[in-house]
Protein backbone atom coordinates (compact mmCIF):
# COMPACT_ATOMS: atom_id res chain seq x y z
CA UNK A 1 0.00 0.00 0.00
CA UNK A 2 2.71 2.37 1.26
CA UNK A 3 4.60 1.33 -1.91
CA UNK A 4 2.00 1.92 -4.36
CA UNK A 5 1.20 5.73 -2.79
CA UNK A 6 4.98 6.46 -3.05
CA UNK A 7 4.26 5.23 -6.74
CA UNK A 8 1.35 8.28 -6.99
CA UNK A 9 3.48 10.66 -5.50
CA UNK A 10 6.15 10.50 -7.84
CA UNK A 11 4.01 10.63 -10.87
CA UNK A 12 2.06 13.44 -9.51
CA UNK A 13 5.48 15.31 -8.99
CA UNK A 14 6.66 14.30 -12.45
CA UNK A 15 3.32 15.44 -13.71
CA UNK A 16 3.75 19.52 -11.63
CA UNK A 17 7.09 19.59 -13.61
CA UNK A 18 5.74 18.58 -16.69
CA UNK A 19 3.18 21.60 -16.32
CA UNK A 20 5.51 23.73 -14.90
CA UNK A 21 8.35 23.67 -17.82
CA UNK A 22 5.53 23.42 -20.57
CA UNK A 23 6.91 26.81 -21.95
CA UNK A 24 10.25 25.38 -21.83
CA UNK A 25 11.38 28.19 -19.20
CA UNK A 26 15.35 27.35 -19.48
CA UNK A 27 16.09 28.23 -16.23
CA UNK A 28 13.31 26.17 -14.64
CA UNK A 29 14.65 23.46 -17.10
CA UNK A 30 18.24 23.75 -16.33
CA UNK A 31 17.34 23.96 -12.16
CA UNK A 32 15.56 20.34 -12.50
CA UNK A 33 18.11 19.14 -14.69
CA UNK A 34 20.75 20.16 -12.36
CA UNK A 35 18.76 19.05 -9.43
CA UNK A 36 18.52 15.86 -10.94
CA UNK A 37 21.80 15.27 -11.77
CA UNK A 38 23.57 16.34 -8.32
CA UNK A 39 20.93 15.61 -5.42
CA UNK A 40 17.66 13.17 -7.14
CA UNK A 41 20.35 10.35 -8.56
CA UNK A 42 22.14 9.83 -5.14
CA UNK A 43 19.39 9.53 -3.34
CA UNK A 44 16.73 8.08 -5.54
CA UNK A 45 18.24 6.25 -8.94
CA UNK A 46 15.55 5.49 -10.08
CA UNK A 47 13.37 8.23 -9.64
CA UNK A 48 16.26 10.67 -11.41
CA UNK A 49 15.83 7.92 -14.19
CA UNK A 50 12.21 9.01 -14.30
CA UNK A 51 12.73 12.98 -14.12
CA UNK A 52 15.02 12.58 -17.35
CA UNK A 53 12.83 10.50 -19.21
CA UNK A 54 9.70 13.27 -18.35
CA UNK A 55 12.06 16.13 -19.17
CA UNK A 56 12.64 14.43 -22.63
CA UNK A 57 9.24 13.88 -23.37
CA UNK A 58 8.54 17.56 -22.62
CA UNK A 59 11.34 18.90 -24.36
CA UNK A 60 10.06 21.16 -27.12
CA UNK A 61 13.35 22.00 -29.00
CA UNK A 62 15.93 19.24 -30.36
CA UNK A 63 18.70 21.42 -27.62
CA UNK A 64 16.21 20.55 -24.75
CA UNK A 65 16.03 17.10 -25.89
CA UNK A 66 19.44 16.47 -26.39
CA UNK A 67 20.23 17.61 -22.87
CA UNK A 68 17.49 15.17 -21.31
CA UNK A 69 18.87 12.00 -23.47
CA UNK A 70 22.47 13.05 -22.26
CA UNK A 71 21.01 13.21 -18.67
CA UNK A 72 19.67 9.87 -18.98
CA UNK A 73 23.38 8.75 -20.73
CA UNK A 74 25.13 10.18 -17.94
CA UNK A 75 23.13 8.76 -15.57
CA UNK A 76 22.74 5.19 -17.20
CA UNK A 77 26.55 5.30 -17.76
CA UNK A 78 27.00 5.66 -13.50
CA UNK A 79 25.10 2.39 -13.13
CA UNK A 80 27.80 0.21 -15.19
CA UNK A 81 25.82 -0.13 -18.57
CA UNK A 82 27.94 1.84 -21.03
CA UNK A 83 26.27 -0.06 -23.77
CA UNK A 84 23.10 1.39 -23.07
CA UNK A 85 24.56 4.80 -21.84
CA UNK A 86 26.05 5.09 -25.28
CA UNK A 87 22.75 3.94 -27.26
CA UNK A 88 20.88 7.70 -25.14
CA UNK A 89 24.21 9.53 -26.34
CA UNK A 90 23.94 8.60 -30.03
CA UNK A 91 20.02 9.42 -29.93
CA UNK A 92 21.25 12.94 -28.44
CA UNK A 93 24.04 12.88 -31.24
CA UNK A 94 21.11 13.39 -33.88
CA UNK A 95 18.85 16.10 -32.70
CA UNK A 96 22.23 18.49 -32.49
CA UNK A 97 24.04 17.12 -35.93
CA UNK A 98 22.62 19.56 -38.19
CA UNK A 99 22.43 22.37 -35.37
CA UNK A 100 24.59 25.41 -35.20
CA UNK A 101 24.83 24.53 -31.15
CA UNK A 102 28.49 23.79 -31.37
CA UNK A 103 29.21 23.74 -27.74
CA UNK A 104 26.79 20.65 -27.06
CA UNK A 105 28.30 18.74 -30.43
CA UNK A 106 31.60 18.96 -28.59
CA UNK A 107 29.98 17.62 -25.18
CA UNK A 108 27.94 14.93 -26.72
CA UNK A 109 30.74 13.71 -29.19
CA UNK A 110 33.43 14.04 -26.25
CA UNK A 111 31.13 11.68 -24.30
CA UNK A 112 30.54 9.10 -27.09
CA UNK A 113 34.39 8.97 -27.61
CA UNK A 114 34.82 8.29 -23.80
CA UNK A 115 32.02 5.74 -23.74
CA UNK A 116 33.63 4.05 -27.52
CA UNK A 117 36.43 3.96 -25.72
CA UNK A 118 35.77 2.25 -22.51
CA UNK A 119 33.99 -0.59 -24.83
CA UNK A 120 37.62 -1.01 -26.41
CA UNK A 121 36.08 0.55 -29.89
CA UNK A 122 39.01 2.78 -30.10
CA UNK A 123 38.68 3.68 -34.27
CA UNK A 124 35.14 5.24 -33.34
CA UNK A 125 36.49 6.50 -29.99
CA UNK A 126 38.90 8.59 -32.38
CA UNK A 127 36.87 9.67 -34.88
CA UNK A 128 34.20 11.43 -32.35
CA UNK A 129 36.76 13.07 -30.50
CA UNK A 130 37.90 14.49 -33.94
CA UNK A 131 34.66 15.67 -34.30
CA UNK A 132 34.32 17.45 -30.94
CA UNK A 133 37.73 19.46 -31.76
CA UNK A 134 36.29 20.13 -35.08
CA UNK A 135 33.09 21.65 -33.92
CA UNK A 136 34.70 23.84 -31.11
CA UNK A 137 36.56 25.84 -33.57
CA UNK A 138 33.33 26.86 -34.36
CA UNK A 139 32.21 28.45 -30.77
CA UNK A 140 32.24 31.76 -30.28
CA UNK A 141 33.15 32.20 -26.56
CA UNK A 142 36.47 31.81 -26.45
CA UNK A 143 36.72 30.77 -22.55
CA UNK A 144 34.55 28.01 -23.32
CA UNK A 145 36.40 26.80 -26.45
CA UNK A 146 39.70 26.53 -24.51
CA UNK A 147 37.39 24.47 -21.64
CA UNK A 148 36.01 22.11 -24.32
CA UNK A 149 39.61 22.24 -25.67
CA UNK A 150 41.04 21.19 -22.71
CA UNK A 151 38.93 18.01 -21.72
CA UNK A 152 39.49 16.64 -25.73
CA UNK A 153 42.87 16.58 -24.80
CA UNK A 154 42.41 14.80 -21.72
CA UNK A 155 40.46 12.34 -23.88
CA UNK A 156 43.14 12.24 -26.60
CA UNK A 157 45.38 11.77 -23.14
CA UNK A 158 43.19 8.29 -22.18
CA UNK A 159 43.57 6.89 -25.60
CA UNK A 160 47.34 7.77 -25.65
CA UNK A 161 47.49 6.08 -22.69
CA UNK A 162 45.72 2.44 -24.15
CA UNK A 163 48.05 1.87 -26.56
CA UNK A 164 51.26 2.41 -24.27
CA UNK A 165 52.02 6.15 -26.08
CA UNK A 166 52.90 7.35 -22.40
CA UNK A 167 55.24 10.30 -23.69
CA UNK A 168 52.61 11.42 -26.19
CA UNK A 169 49.44 11.22 -23.55
CA UNK A 170 52.18 13.36 -21.41
CA UNK A 171 51.89 16.19 -23.76
CA UNK A 172 47.99 15.94 -24.19
CA UNK A 173 47.80 16.93 -20.35
CA UNK A 174 50.06 19.59 -20.77
CA UNK A 175 48.01 21.05 -23.34
CA UNK A 176 44.83 20.24 -21.14
CA UNK A 177 46.80 21.87 -17.65
CA UNK A 178 47.65 25.19 -19.98
CA UNK A 179 43.86 25.41 -21.31
CA UNK A 180 42.41 25.09 -17.94
CA UNK A 181 45.02 27.45 -16.41
CA UNK A 182 44.61 29.81 -19.76
CA UNK A 183 40.77 30.61 -18.48
CA UNK A 184 41.56 29.97 -14.55
CA UNK A 185 39.74 27.54 -14.73
CA UNK A 186 40.41 24.66 -11.21
CA UNK A 187 37.80 22.94 -10.56
CA UNK A 188 39.21 19.89 -8.12
CA UNK A 189 37.50 16.93 -10.84
CA UNK A 190 39.70 18.46 -13.83
CA UNK A 191 42.82 19.18 -11.89
CA UNK A 192 42.92 15.89 -10.30
CA UNK A 193 42.28 13.93 -13.46
CA UNK A 194 45.24 15.53 -15.55
CA UNK A 195 47.36 14.45 -12.51
CA UNK A 196 46.08 11.00 -12.25
CA UNK A 197 47.15 10.79 -15.96
CA UNK A 198 50.46 12.43 -15.66
CA UNK A 199 50.69 9.54 -12.46
CA UNK A 200 49.56 6.65 -14.61
CA UNK A 201 51.90 7.75 -17.38
CA UNK A 202 55.20 8.74 -15.24
CA UNK A 203 54.65 4.67 -12.95
CA UNK A 204 54.41 3.31 -16.62
CA UNK A 205 57.82 4.96 -17.84
CA UNK A 206 59.38 3.52 -14.46
CA UNK A 207 59.37 7.13 -12.91
CA UNK A 208 58.27 5.94 -9.61
CA UNK A 209 58.77 8.47 -7.38
CA UNK A 210 57.90 11.32 -9.46
CA UNK A 211 54.36 9.02 -10.06
CA UNK A 212 54.18 8.97 -6.50
CA UNK A 213 54.40 12.67 -5.84
CA UNK A 214 51.83 13.22 -8.70
CA UNK A 215 49.33 10.31 -7.27
CA UNK A 216 49.55 12.17 -4.02
CA UNK A 217 48.82 15.73 -5.24
CA UNK A 218 45.84 13.98 -7.10
CA UNK A 219 44.61 12.52 -3.83
CA UNK A 220 45.22 15.86 -1.60
CA UNK A 221 43.07 17.76 -4.68
CA UNK A 222 39.76 15.11 -4.16
CA UNK A 223 40.22 14.97 -0.52
CA UNK A 224 37.24 17.04 0.53
CA UNK A 225 35.34 15.27 -2.19
CA UNK A 226 33.38 11.57 -1.62
CA UNK A 227 34.40 8.59 -2.87
CA UNK A 228 34.37 8.80 -6.37
CA UNK A 229 35.16 6.49 -9.86
CA UNK A 230 38.69 9.23 -9.91
CA UNK A 231 39.28 8.55 -6.06
CA UNK A 232 39.38 4.83 -6.98
CA UNK A 233 41.87 5.55 -9.88
CA UNK A 234 44.01 7.29 -7.79
CA UNK A 235 44.32 5.15 -4.58
CA UNK A 236 44.88 2.03 -7.04
CA UNK A 237 47.31 3.98 -9.05
CA UNK A 238 49.42 4.84 -5.25
CA UNK A 239 48.97 1.46 -4.59
CA UNK A 240 50.60 0.68 -7.77
CA UNK A 241 54.09 2.42 -7.06
CA UNK A 242 53.92 0.97 -3.59
CA UNK A 243 53.85 -2.57 -4.86
CA UNK A 244 56.74 -1.43 -7.23
CA UNK A 245 58.52 0.31 -4.92
CA UNK A 246 58.43 -3.02 -2.61
CA UNK A 247 56.94 -1.02 0.02
CA UNK A 248 53.68 -3.24 0.54
CA UNK A 249 52.36 -2.33 3.85
CA UNK A 250 51.31 1.31 2.38
CA UNK A 251 50.52 -0.73 -0.84
CA UNK A 252 48.15 -2.46 0.95
CA UNK A 253 46.88 0.93 2.89
CA UNK A 254 45.64 2.21 -0.83
CA UNK A 255 44.26 -1.09 -1.68
CA UNK A 256 41.96 -1.47 0.24
CA UNK A 257 40.44 2.18 -0.15
CA UNK A 258 40.37 1.33 -3.95
CA UNK A 259 39.03 -2.07 -3.30
CA UNK A 260 36.38 -0.30 -0.99
CA UNK A 261 34.95 2.03 -3.66
CA UNK A 262 35.25 -0.67 -6.43
CA UNK A 263 33.01 -3.06 -4.85
CA UNK A 264 30.28 -0.24 -4.22
CA UNK A 265 31.01 0.87 -7.52
CA UNK A 266 28.87 0.20 -10.75
CA UNK A 267 31.39 1.16 -12.90
CA UNK A 268 33.03 -2.14 -14.65
CA UNK A 269 36.59 -0.28 -15.91
CA UNK A 270 37.49 0.42 -12.56
CA UNK A 271 36.64 -2.56 -11.02
CA UNK A 272 38.87 -4.22 -14.21
CA UNK A 273 41.43 -1.62 -12.83
CA UNK A 274 41.58 -2.21 -9.06
CA UNK A 275 41.26 -6.21 -9.72
CA UNK A 276 44.50 -5.76 -11.61
CA UNK A 277 46.28 -4.22 -8.49
CA UNK A 278 45.21 -6.16 -6.16
CA UNK A 279 46.39 -9.10 -8.23
CA UNK A 280 49.88 -7.49 -8.21
CA UNK A 281 49.82 -7.14 -4.28
CA UNK A 282 48.84 -10.96 -3.82
CA UNK A 283 51.03 -11.83 -5.89
CA UNK A 284 54.21 -10.00 -3.81
CA UNK A 285 53.08 -10.69 -1.54
CA UNK A 286 52.53 -14.76 -2.52
CA UNK A 287 49.10 -15.08 -1.34
CA UNK A 288 47.65 -17.78 -3.67
CA UNK A 289 44.36 -17.88 -2.49
CA UNK A 290 43.70 -14.23 -2.30
CA UNK A 291 45.07 -14.41 -6.05
CA UNK A 292 42.67 -16.86 -7.15
CA UNK A 293 39.55 -14.96 -5.33
CA UNK A 294 40.33 -11.77 -7.16
CA UNK A 295 41.13 -13.20 -10.23
CA UNK A 296 37.59 -14.97 -10.33
CA UNK A 297 35.84 -11.74 -9.32
CA UNK A 298 38.31 -9.97 -12.39
CA UNK A 299 37.13 -12.78 -14.71
CA UNK A 300 33.30 -12.05 -14.19
CA UNK A 301 33.93 -8.29 -14.93
CA UNK A 302 35.54 -9.11 -17.88
CA UNK A 303 32.76 -10.98 -18.97
CA UNK A 304 30.03 -8.48 -18.60
CA UNK A 305 32.61 -6.07 -19.90
CA UNK A 306 33.04 -8.08 -23.03
CA UNK A 307 28.71 -8.45 -23.40
CA UNK A 308 28.26 -5.09 -23.28
CA UNK A 309 30.87 -4.55 -26.05
CA UNK A 310 29.91 -7.78 -28.30
CA UNK A 311 25.87 -6.68 -27.77
CA UNK A 312 26.84 -3.47 -29.03
CA UNK A 313 28.79 -4.23 -32.19
CA UNK A 314 26.15 -6.81 -32.63
CA UNK A 315 23.23 -3.96 -32.86
CA UNK A 316 25.98 -1.72 -34.75
CA UNK A 317 26.23 -4.46 -37.15
CA UNK A 318 22.37 -5.43 -37.60
CA UNK A 319 21.77 -1.50 -38.38
CA UNK A 320 24.12 -1.63 -41.14
CA UNK A 321 22.81 -4.65 -42.61
CA UNK A 322 19.23 -2.87 -42.57
CA UNK A 323 20.70 -0.02 -43.61
CA UNK A 324 22.88 -1.26 -46.03
CA UNK A 325 20.00 -3.44 -47.77
CA UNK A 326 18.05 -0.46 -48.20
CA UNK A 327 20.77 1.65 -50.26
CA UNK A 328 21.30 -1.32 -52.01
CA UNK A 329 17.41 -1.52 -52.98
CA UNK A 330 18.14 1.62 -54.04
CA UNK A 331 20.95 1.18 -55.95
CA UNK A 332 19.21 -1.35 -57.89
CA UNK A 333 16.45 0.47 -58.59
CA UNK A 334 18.78 3.34 -59.74
CA UNK A 335 20.88 0.87 -61.61
CA UNK A 336 17.83 -0.23 -63.50
CA UNK A 337 16.69 3.35 -64.49
CA UNK A 338 20.29 4.28 -65.99
CA UNK A 339 20.47 1.03 -68.15
CA UNK A 340 17.15 2.31 -69.05
CA UNK A 341 18.18 5.67 -70.39
CA UNK A 342 21.59 4.50 -71.97
CA UNK A 343 19.81 2.10 -73.60
CA UNK A 344 17.21 4.59 -75.20
CA UNK A 345 20.19 6.90 -76.14
CA UNK A 346 21.82 4.19 -77.65
CA UNK A 347 19.20 3.47 -79.65
CA UNK A 348 18.76 7.37 -80.69
CA UNK A 349 22.59 7.01 -81.18
CA UNK A 350 22.47 4.26 -83.76
CA UNK A 351 19.26 5.89 -85.70
CA UNK A 352 20.97 8.92 -86.27
CA UNK A 353 24.02 6.95 -87.68
CA UNK A 354 22.37 4.67 -89.80
CA UNK A 355 20.65 8.22 -91.37
CA UNK A 356 24.17 9.41 -91.92
CA UNK A 357 26.60 8.97 -95.09
CA UNK A 358 29.39 8.35 -93.00
CA UNK A 359 27.94 5.28 -91.25
CA UNK A 360 30.47 3.26 -92.00
CA UNK A 361 33.43 5.34 -90.78
CA UNK A 362 31.46 6.71 -87.08
CA UNK A 363 30.26 2.67 -87.00
CA UNK A 364 34.44 2.02 -87.11
CA UNK A 365 34.93 4.88 -84.38
CA UNK A 366 32.27 3.69 -82.00
CA UNK A 367 34.38 0.30 -81.94
CA UNK A 368 37.72 2.14 -81.08
CA UNK A 369 35.79 4.18 -78.92
CA UNK A 370 33.99 0.58 -77.27
CA UNK A 371 37.42 -1.19 -77.10
CA UNK A 372 39.27 1.85 -74.86
CA UNK A 373 36.12 1.84 -73.01
CA UNK A 374 36.43 -2.15 -72.06
CA UNK A 375 40.81 -1.30 -71.45
CA UNK A 376 39.85 1.18 -69.68
CA UNK A 377 37.56 -0.73 -67.63
CA UNK A 378 39.90 -3.77 -67.19
CA UNK A 379 42.58 -1.22 -66.51
CA UNK A 380 40.33 0.36 -63.37
CA UNK A 381 39.45 -3.57 -62.24
CA UNK A 382 42.95 -4.62 -62.30
CA UNK A 383 43.99 -1.28 -60.63
CA UNK A 384 40.87 -1.76 -58.15
CA UNK A 385 42.37 -4.99 -57.18
CA UNK A 386 45.93 -3.87 -56.67
CA UNK A 387 44.60 -1.23 -54.39
CA UNK A 388 42.88 -3.73 -51.95
CA UNK A 389 45.89 -6.05 -52.26
CA UNK A 390 47.94 -3.08 -50.65
CA UNK A 391 45.49 -2.07 -48.45
CA UNK A 392 45.00 -5.50 -47.18
CA UNK A 393 48.60 -5.44 -46.81
CA UNK A 394 49.43 -2.23 -45.27
CA UNK A 395 46.36 -2.29 -42.49
CA UNK A 396 47.81 -2.27 -39.28
CA UNK A 397 47.96 -6.19 -37.21
CA UNK A 398 46.82 -5.81 -33.62
CA UNK A 399 49.48 -7.66 -31.67
CA UNK A 400 49.30 -8.42 -27.70
CA UNK A 401 51.47 -5.90 -25.90
CA UNK A 402 54.89 -6.03 -25.94
CA UNK A 403 56.37 -6.48 -21.78
CA UNK A 404 59.79 -7.00 -22.98
CA UNK A 405 62.33 -9.93 -23.06
CA UNK A 406 62.81 -12.09 -20.11
CA UNK A 407 66.38 -11.51 -18.83
CA UNK A 408 68.50 -14.42 -19.35
CA UNK A 409 68.37 -17.48 -16.91
CA UNK A 410 71.09 -19.54 -15.64
CA UNK A 411 70.96 -23.63 -16.77
CA UNK A 412 70.44 -23.99 -13.04
CA UNK A 413 67.70 -21.43 -12.81
CA UNK A 414 66.01 -23.16 -16.01
CA UNK A 415 66.37 -26.47 -14.50
CA UNK A 416 64.90 -25.22 -10.82
CA UNK A 417 61.63 -24.27 -13.20
CA UNK A 418 61.23 -27.38 -14.76
CA UNK A 419 61.01 -29.17 -12.06
CA UNK A 420 58.60 -27.13 -10.75
CA UNK A 421 56.34 -27.18 -13.43
CA UNK A 422 56.80 -31.19 -13.23
CA UNK A 423 55.63 -30.94 -9.60
CA UNK A 424 52.62 -28.80 -10.91
CA UNK A 425 52.12 -31.19 -13.73
CA UNK A 426 51.72 -34.29 -11.31
CA UNK A 427 49.13 -32.35 -9.48
CA UNK A 428 45.80 -31.39 -9.80
CA UNK A 429 45.96 -28.15 -9.34
CA UNK A 430 45.76 -27.29 -13.25
CA UNK A 431 41.79 -28.44 -12.85
CA UNK A 432 40.63 -25.20 -10.75
CA UNK A 433 38.78 -22.49 -12.63
CA UNK A 434 40.96 -20.11 -11.62
CA UNK A 435 43.88 -20.90 -12.44
CA UNK A 436 46.39 -18.40 -13.83
CA UNK A 437 50.11 -17.07 -14.87
CA UNK A 438 50.43 -15.07 -12.13
CA UNK A 439 48.80 -18.06 -10.01
CA UNK A 440 51.06 -20.52 -11.23
CA UNK A 441 54.28 -17.91 -11.10
CA UNK A 442 53.95 -17.96 -7.18
CA UNK A 443 54.11 -21.74 -7.05
CA UNK A 444 56.76 -22.01 -8.59
CA UNK A 445 58.35 -19.13 -6.89
CA UNK A 446 59.44 -16.91 -9.78
CA UNK A 447 58.22 -14.24 -11.91
CA UNK A 448 55.60 -14.27 -15.06
CA UNK A 449 58.04 -13.35 -17.66
CA UNK A 450 60.45 -16.47 -16.70
CA UNK A 451 57.53 -18.75 -16.54
CA UNK A 452 55.93 -17.60 -19.67
CA UNK A 453 59.75 -17.87 -21.28
CA UNK A 454 60.31 -21.60 -20.10
CA UNK A 455 56.55 -22.69 -20.88
CA UNK A 456 57.28 -21.15 -24.38
CA UNK A 457 60.99 -22.57 -24.85
CA UNK A 458 60.23 -25.35 -23.50
CA UNK A 459 56.62 -26.55 -23.49
CA UNK A 460 56.51 -25.09 -27.19
CA UNK A 461 53.66 -23.36 -26.21
CA UNK A 462 51.98 -20.63 -24.39
CA UNK A 463 50.15 -20.40 -21.45
CA UNK A 464 46.62 -21.07 -22.18
CA UNK A 465 47.27 -24.41 -24.71
CA UNK A 466 49.86 -25.65 -21.92
CA UNK A 467 46.77 -25.78 -19.25
CA UNK A 468 44.24 -26.91 -21.56
CA UNK A 469 46.67 -29.90 -22.90
CA UNK A 470 46.99 -30.71 -19.12
CA UNK A 471 43.77 -30.53 -18.46
CA UNK A 472 42.32 -32.25 -21.45
CA UNK A 473 44.56 -35.12 -20.95
CA UNK A 474 44.01 -35.28 -17.65
CA UNK A 475 40.43 -35.76 -18.58
CA UNK A 476 41.55 -38.72 -21.61
CA UNK A 477 43.51 -40.75 -18.73
CA UNK A 478 40.12 -40.60 -16.15
CA UNK A 479 37.64 -42.08 -19.26
CA UNK A 480 40.83 -44.60 -19.55
CA UNK A 481 41.32 -45.89 -16.06
CA UNK A 482 37.84 -45.11 -14.42
CA UNK A 483 34.51 -46.42 -16.42
CA UNK A 484 32.47 -44.14 -13.81
CA UNK A 485 33.85 -41.29 -16.48
CA UNK A 486 32.38 -42.63 -19.19
CA UNK A 487 28.58 -42.02 -18.22
CA UNK A 488 29.16 -38.43 -17.15
CA UNK A 489 27.58 -35.91 -19.62
CA UNK A 490 30.35 -33.96 -21.41
CA UNK A 491 29.37 -30.46 -19.13
CA UNK A 492 30.57 -32.37 -15.81
CA UNK A 493 33.39 -33.85 -18.04
CA UNK A 494 34.78 -29.48 -18.79
CA UNK A 495 33.96 -28.96 -15.35
CA UNK A 496 35.90 -31.72 -13.61
CA UNK A 497 38.79 -30.46 -16.12
CA UNK A 498 38.62 -26.78 -14.94
CA UNK A 499 36.73 -25.32 -18.11
CA UNK A 500 34.54 -22.40 -17.55
CA UNK A 501 32.15 -23.90 -20.37
CA UNK A 502 31.20 -27.01 -22.51
CA UNK A 503 32.42 -24.78 -25.45
CA UNK A 504 36.08 -24.11 -24.24
CA UNK A 505 36.09 -27.94 -23.18
CA UNK A 506 34.78 -29.30 -26.92
CA UNK A 507 37.27 -27.11 -28.34
CA UNK A 508 40.40 -27.87 -26.66
CA UNK A 509 39.08 -31.76 -26.50
CA UNK A 510 39.27 -31.58 -30.59
CA UNK A 511 42.37 -29.39 -30.82
CA UNK A 512 44.40 -32.83 -28.56
CA UNK A 513 42.29 -35.69 -30.24
CA UNK A 514 40.81 -34.27 -33.45
CA UNK A 515 37.67 -35.85 -32.65
CA UNK A 516 34.68 -33.82 -30.35
CA UNK A 517 34.35 -35.37 -26.81
CA UNK A 518 30.71 -36.78 -27.86
CA UNK A 519 32.15 -38.87 -30.51
CA UNK A 520 34.93 -40.12 -28.08
CA UNK A 521 32.47 -41.26 -25.90
CA UNK A 522 30.73 -42.72 -28.39
CA UNK A 523 34.25 -44.67 -30.17
CA UNK A 524 34.78 -45.71 -26.23
CA UNK A 525 31.34 -47.36 -25.27
CA UNK A 526 32.03 -49.09 -29.19
CA UNK A 527 34.92 -50.74 -27.90
CA UNK A 528 33.43 -51.58 -24.25
CA UNK A 529 31.05 -54.04 -26.48
CA UNK A 530 33.64 -55.37 -29.17
CA UNK A 531 35.73 -56.48 -25.97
Amino acid sequence: MVKNLLTLLLYFVIFIITNNLKAQDPEKYNLMYSKTYLETSQKDFKKALEIADSLYKISETPKFKAKSLMLSATLIQQSGNDRKSLEYALKAEEYVRNSDDYLWQSKIYGFLSSQYRSLGLFNQAKDYINKSEYVIKKINNASVASNMLGLVMQEKAYCEIEFNHYKKALYYVNQSNHLFKSIGNREPTLVANNYQLEGICYYKLGDNKRALSIYQKAASTLAPMSDNYLKGLIFSGIAQVYIETKNLDKAKLYLDKAESIAEQSNYLSLKDEIYNTSQQYYFATKNIEKLAEVKIKQDSTKEKISYNTSAFIDKEYSDSQQKYQIEEKKSHRNSLILILLITLFCVYIILIFIKSSNYKAKHTNIKVNTKQIQDNHIHQVFSLEENIQQESTDKEIITNLDFGQPAMMTPATEKKLLAKLEKFENSTLFTRNSISLPYLATYCDTNTKYLSYVINNFKHKDFNNYINELRIKYILEKLKSDSKYQKYKIASLADEAGFSSQSKFAIAFKKITDISPSHYLQALNEEKLNN
